[in-house]
């Protein structure tokens, strides 16, 4: 084989790798745990009581900006946002972002500015997750409950147990993400940018029985979800579980789970930005 001829040989190879990794499946990091968690805080606050969303399904940050008329939006907003280390080390990101808007430009501005920072981290997230290309147009409704209840089923990649990288020093290796200890705290770079394990059909055991403090209140949030889904929704968890251990085993990809359109809509109603103020007009929306 003549030199030119390895080196034709050589290019070709090269562009039939990159065009079979240029939408392959980053994997997801902990960082997605924080930035999804806000995302569904953002387009639901579900009222049991009365079984209705409260939430105004918008990607606006109105869960941070809007709770208690702003009063808040230094603490995080809605007290969800710091129940939990990586969602609430997303939000004081946010918020720090923010702080720094608010230092150059007016409040409108500063919350448009970190809205669309906001939508950053939202589709580099789904990118991560899904590996499909994030929707060109965005869906002019209301965000529904089959739609929450699709996002529920992803429950199952929350992990039980995180990793610390904070030096040979610190006297903790791991730490339980839903020991009420760590719900806020602040994790670093690193720490948020750990893989997580694959979907495999189930709950970690600590998601099955979080104790809440200075009680004797135990709830499974497997069964939790398990109700809003079958009650809300015309699928079955156990099914919807299967379906994504299927992806764990990579049997499948995530674009062919049967229910990805329920959270391919989210996404696309999510960031309509038809008559709100505060969100940008990236996507056309019908």
């Amino acid at each position: 084989m003549s030199a030119l001829g390895g080196i034709m040989k050589l290019t070709i190879l090269i562009i039939l790798f990159s065009l079979s990794t240029k939408n392959s499946v980053a994997g997801p990091i902990l960082k997605d745990v924080g930035i999804i968690g806000l995302l569904s805080h953002d387009l639901f606050a579900w009222d049991r009581k009365n079984e209705v969303n409260k939430e105004n399904g918008r990607l606006d940050l109105s869960t941070i900006f809007d709770y208690e008329d702003g009063k808040r939006w230094m603490k995080g907003g809605d007290p969800k946002n710091s129940e939990n280390s990586p969602v609430w080390s997303v939000t004081k990101r946010i918020i720090d972002f923010h702080k720094t808007q608010l230092k150059e430009h007016n409040p409108t501005t500063a919350r448009k500015l970190t809205v669309k920072f906001f939508h950053q981290m939202i589709r580099d997230s789904f990118h991560r997750i899904s590996g499909m290309d994030f929707p060109t147009e965005a869906i002019e409704e209301k965000v529904n409950n089959t739609e929450q209840a699709a996002l529920r089923a992803m429950h199952d990649i929350l992990p039980g147990r995180v990793k610390f990288f904070r030096g040979p020093y610190f006297p903790l290796k791991d730490f339980s993400l839903t020991n009420f200890l760590f719900l806020r705290l602040y994790l670093n770079d690193k720490e948020l940018d750990q893989k997580l394990k694959s979907f495999d059909g189930d709950y970690d055991q600590e998601y099955k029985e979080i104790k809440i403090p200075f009680t004797n209140t135990v709830i499974n949030l497997m069964e939790v979800d398990r109700k809003f889904i079958e009650k809300f929704s015309p699928y079955k968890q156990s099914n919807m579980l299967r379906e994504l251990k299927r992806v764990g085993e990579n049997e499948i990809t995530i674009s062919e789970i049967y229910f990805i359109n329920h959270i391919i809509n989210l996404f696309q109603k999510g960031f309509c930005s038809k008559g709100n103020e505060w969100m940008p007009n990236e996507l056309p929306c019908y």
